[in-house]
Order: C-alpha cells, then sequence, then structure tokens
C-alpha cells in the first residue's frame, strides 16, 4: 500500500488544485457586492491628512505601481512644490501629456502666484483603494489610475484640491504619457460652493472644452486632452474662502462638503429635540422648517444643521424630503455632533435613528 505524503507541500498542493479556480471567483462576489460602498470598509489608517503621510514622491518618474500609498505620496509631493512655489519641481510630478498642452505653463504660473500661504494641513487624504478607478481591484493590470478630492488649510486660506493621477498605463499606445498628475485644479471655498460643470466631451473626443460654473456666479473654461484613458487639465480660480467653512457630517473620511454659515441666532434646546415625535413628519418639518439653519450646504437639501441651545455643538438632521411631498418620506435620524473635530474623534450622540424602529 502507498503511503500518502502528509507534508505542508502536500497539503499546499492538493489546497491549489481544489480551490485555485475557486478563489477568484469568491473575490469577484466581494467586489461587487462592496464596490459601491468602499468609504464605508477603507480602513482610516489608510486615509490621512496631509501632516501624516510619509515618503512624498519628488518626481514621477519615483512613482512605482507596486508601491504602497501611491496616489497619497503623490498628492503630498505635489503640495510640497505647490507649498514652496517651486514651478520646475511642480512640472515634475505632471504627467508629459499635461506639460504637453498648450496653456500648461501660464496656468501653473497662475495656479503658483494665486495661492497663498503655507501649508499646515488638510482633510483626510484618500488611501489607494479608495482612490482608485481604472485596476480597481489588481495592481497586475495594465491601467491604474486615481482620483480624489481634499481640502487644503493654509495661515491664510482655505483651498479646494481636485487632484487625479495614473501610476501605470501600458495597454494605451500613449499610455506613458499620463503617468504622473493628469488632473490638477485649486480654488478658494467661494468658487467650490454649488460649482458646476458643463462638460464638452462628446463620443470620439481627444480635445474639449469644459465649463465651470462657479458659486460666485463666475465662469472658466478649462481645456482637456484625454492621454490613455485620462482627462488632463490644469487650473486654479481665485476668491475667498472667508465665510464658508469645511464640514464633515458623516462617519465617512471622505464625506466633507462646504457649508455657508447664515450668522442665525436661531437654536434649539435638547429637551425640545426630545419631545418631537419623529414619526410624525409633518411635526418634524413644522419643527426644522419654523428655524433658520446654522449653514447651508452646497446641493445637499437632505442634510441640515442647527445651532443647539447653550452648546457650541450642533444638530445635524438628514431627511429624504423637507418640503411637502411623498407623506412617506421620513427622517432618517437626527444627532448632535461636534463639528469642530476631524470625523474619527466626532461625539455623536442620537437623537432619533430610524435603525432603531
Amino acid at each position: 500500500m502507498k503511503v500518502r505524503d502528509m507534508s505542508l507541500e502536500y497539503f499546499m498542493n492538493q489546497f491549489r488544485k481544489r480551490y485555485f479556480l475557486l478563489i477568484p471567483a469568491i473575490c469577484m462576489v466581494l467586489f461587487f457586492c462592496t464596490a459601491c460602498a468602499y468609504s464605508d470598509y477603507v480602513p482610516a489608517s489608510e486615509s490621512q491628512p496631509y501632516s501624516k503621510v510619509e515618503n512624498a514622491y519628488a518626481d514621477k518618474m519615483e512613482i512605482d505601481h507596486n508601491d504602497s500609498n501611491i496616489y497619497k505620496r503623490t498628492v503630498v509631493g505635489t503640495l510640497k512644490y505647490i507649498d514652496d512655489g517651486d514651478k520646475a519641481g511642480l512640472k515634475k510630478m505632471l504627467c508629459k501629456g499635461l506639460l504637453d498642452m498648450k496653456d500648461t505653463d501660464s496656468e501653473i504660473d497662475a495656479l503658483l502666484d494665486g495661492f497663498k500661504g503655507d501649508i499646515k494641513d488638510t482633510t483626510y487624504i484618500s488611501g489607494d483603494l479608495g482612490a482608485r478607478t481604472t485596476a480597481q481591484w489588481s495592481k497586475t493590470e495594465a491601467v491604474a489610475c486615481y482620483e480624489s478630492d481634499f481640502y487644503v488649510y493654509t495661515d491664510k486660506e482655505t483651498y479646494y484640491v481636485k487632484l487625479d493621477m495614473c501610476s501605470v498605463n501600458d495597454r494605451e499606445a500613449d499610455g506613458k504619457d499620463s503617468v504622473g498628475v493628469t488632473r490638477l485644479q485649486v480654488m478658494t471655498l467661494d468658487k467650490k460652493y454649488g460649482m458646476k460643470v458643463e462638460s464638452g466631451y462628446k463620443d470620439g473626443s481627444t480635445e474639449y472644452t469644459d465649463k465651470y460654473i462657479f458659486g460666485d456666479g463666475t465662469t472658466k473654461d478649462a481645456q482637456t486632452k484625454i492621454v490613455g484613458v485620462s482627462p488632463c487639465n490644469i487650473f486654479s480660480d481665485y476668491g475667498s474662502s472667508d465665510g464658508y467653512e469645511v464640514l464633515n457630517t458623516s462617519k465617512g473620511w471622505d464625506d466633507n462638503d462646504v457649508w455657508k454659515p447664515t450668522g442665525t441666532k436661531d437654536s434649539i434646546s435638547m429637551e425640545d429635540l426630545k419631545k418631537i415625535d419623529y414619526t410624525d413628519e409633518k411635526a418634524v418639518r413644522e419643527v426644522f422648517n419654523s428655524m433658520e439653519q446654522y449653514a447651508t450646504t452646497e446641493d445637499d437639501t437632505h442634510c441640515r444643521l442647527y445651532n443647539l441651545k447653550d452648546s457650541d455643538k450642533k444638530v445635524h438632521v438628514y431627511s429624504d424630503n423637507y418640503g411637502d411631498g411623498d407623506e412617506g418620506y421620513r427622517v432618517k435620524f437626527v444627532q448632535i455632533i461636534d463639528i469642530s473635530e476631524l470625523y474619527e474623534e466626532q461625539d455623536r450622540e442620537y437623537i432619533y435613528n430610524y435603525k432603531d424602529k
């Protein structure tokens, strides 16, 4: 009788034979189940503010697709050059496709000339998992692109920054020209508040013009060129962030919005909040529609903030509808939130949560 080899190698070989084909299938199931909600499970350690990111890239030539923290290191390397007003350094981070565009040089000058102050920190910058778009789940793919945005705090101003980049593109004929920063947009909060974009892209376009309609009513045309799979452009637009705030009202690291404080003195007490019958939508609307909000957000009418009486904290209300619509709409939650803290340090107290029913 033949004696079986019971070594570790034997078991590993058997495992590979039986389950090798099953593993990719399981991974695909996990992908489709979770892809639309990655911000729910990205660990806090994967997203970090500027001050916590290490080993920043100084040149796009340093980018290795097999590295970790590719997006954050690209962002911080780019911001360091902006902070220093270093045009030659900043150009090292931009992809060749963007550098070859005719307006890039003048746009870099405008970006650096208008950027005020020294960078103190940023809101959380996405980890690779959260930012990756193309080849989202594999570092062995021929293309990998990353897209995200964040806010930058200097000692003089607050800025919104949109930064996209590509770490590898071996698929398209011009793919290597897209490695580095492909899109860089910097603006003050008055521009970002309520901003809309009218895209000039049409099927088959490789060059087109996007029209940006800013919150202060001004507009700007941004020349865009597709290199590889990446739309490339660079621009800045500066006004003033005075009178605006960047607030995180959720538990997600990236759920930051520009809010405009109203200056209202209206407030509601904790006692009165607890008296409300949150199953009676009409009663809820009467209470919250009778008060002016602490601040208004860019475009999300579902989320509201109110002053809490005798407190620096705010009342955060999320509802499907505040108007006279379908009576089936209901308030989702009411909570007390300290908006001065980063999301993971916020002490939240729920007054009402529909999940508790």
